[in-house]
């Protein structure tokens, strides 16, 4: 008979759990250690202009010629009408709770809901700005390269097979290691950027870097954000357009990475404008996560009424978007922040910038998609808040004489639903943005 003790069952019960946990922490620490290693930030650089255009912007199409420009974010093929993002909430205003059987909202999905879905939502992305004409520019956001949340699909080489006749500018803006989050749904590892196609010769393009928040877990969810410019000369003028594409931060409550992006945006189109100089023209287009309507004193009074005012989420609950101050006449005033609710001292956004801005008036150009987007409790209203966050912001050199939202319809986004549904025509039939389109001409 052995002479050793047995060891009694709590002991070892004990030492399994032990031995559980301290696998749990090596693995967690080495999985931080993983994530860290493979961060970094690409930093300003020169872009390649592919497949780029021999057609001369020219010095008669000043004050003479209507330009077209498009932006969208495609949301990398994954926003359909049923989707909602895990990283989305909001609450639904005190009279809709009851009809809707909650209070609060929160997103559910942090990928496509299939390949074959991310195939169809970003060919029928593309294929909606194709049937807008033969467009001068386009821009698009969030185009997904080699994504896990994509399902591998180059949403890149689809835009340019569906643009062929264009020059491209691509930059990288989100690129990470495996991101084993949310755990129900793990985003995975990311490689998707923003995408510049021209009708016209492309002189240079540059990625310039946008600040982000230095919080250790918050920058791998923040993506790699960073605005692209293409300069397009003009034929026997010393001045020169120039298009930027933007996709700026959101999640940004306390709105202190909005501040630092905005300086960097801002005194970016200032080299480029050179207004003291050659007086270039300056074409600003994307998705801001700043509303360009709410706080504008030439808003559409329809449109407030219509589409911002008729939402039964409450928007601005939300931590995902800003809004940009346009109102000049405040600046310097202690006003009430419209979204935190706090008073604040405005601070008019563009001052002595000689840029204005536009945002359609027509439909929302992004929803809320802590929801599906639906009239659930079916009583004729759409369920989900929509903002106008895509859009443009040009030099007072410009003449704007058209911007609107695509919605869906015929020679539009795809639109499968009765006529007398309330989200009928409202479009994010593709993506929880819709594309906008602006019509432009450069003034002498």
């Amino acid at each position: 008979m052995s002479d050793k003790k047995k060891k009694k069952p709590w002991v070892i019960a004990l030492i399994s759990v032990g031995s559980l946990l301290g696998l749990i922490v090596l693995l967690l620490v080495g999985y931080v250690g993983y994530i860290s290693l493979s961060y970094y930030r690409i930093g300003d650089e020169t872009l390649v202009v592919n497949n780029n255009q021999t057609t001369a912007l020219l010095k008669s199409d000043i004050a003479t010629k209507e330009f077209s420009i498009s932006t969208y974010n495609i949301g990398f093929g994954a926003y359909e009408r049923d989707y909602s993002f895990f990283m989305d909430t909001s609450e639904f205003k005190a009279e809709y709770q009851t009809s809707q059987g909650q209070v609060e909202t929160s997103g559910k999905k942090a990928r496509g809901i299939s390949k074959d879905n991310v195939l169809k939502n970003t060919n029928g992305a593309y294929d909606t700005i194709n049937k807008l004409g033969n467009l001068d520019f386009m821009l698009y956001q969030e185009v997904d390269t080699s994504s896990t949340r994509s399902f591998k699909v180059n949403q890149l080489e689809i835009g340019n097979a569906k643009h062929e006749n264009y020059g491209m500018v691509y930059g990288v803006n989100y690129h990470s290691a495996y991101l084993a989050y949310p755990v129900h749904e793990p985003i995975g590892q990311s490689n998707s950027g923003i995408t510049t196609y021209s009708k016209y010769n492309v002189t240079s393009a540059e990625r310039k870097e946008f600040k982000i928040t230095d919080a250790f877990f918050g920058k791998f969810f923040d993506l790699d954000r960073a605005f692209t410019i293409s300069e397009v000369k003009i034929t026997d003028s010393v001045q020169k357009l120039y298009i930027f594409n933007v996709h700026m931060s959101a999640y940004d409550e306390n709105g202190v990475v909005r501040k630092l992006q905005l300086e960097q945006l801002k005194e970016a189109i200032k080299v480029a404008r050179d207004i003291d100089g050659d007086n270039n023209y300056v074409v600003v287009g994307g998705d801001f996560n700043h509303d360009l309507v709410i706080d504008n004193p030439t808003l559409n009074a329809t449109y407030k009424a219509n589409i911002f005012d008729k939402q039964e989420t409450a928007i601005l609950k939300t931590d995902w978007f800003n809004y940009f101050r346009l109102n000049e006449s405040q600046d310097g005033v202690e006003v009430q922040n419209l979204i935190s609710g706090e008073v604040e001292t405005y601070a008019y956004d563009f001052k002595d910038m000689h840029l204005n801005a536009y945002g359609p008036t027509n439909i929302g150009t992004c929803r809320d998609a802590s929801i599906p987007f639906d009239d659930k409790n079916e009583n004729g209203i759409v369920d989900n808040s929509m903002v106008t966050i895509d859009g443009f912001l040009v030099s007072d050199n410009i003449e704007v004489t058209n911007i609107e939202t695509i919605g869906s319809g015929v020679g539009l986004q795809e639109e499968n639903l009765a006529t007398t549904d309330p989200r009928y025509g409202l479009g994010f039939v593709y993506s929880d943005h819709n594309p906008v389109l602006m019509n432009f001409k450069l003034l002498a």
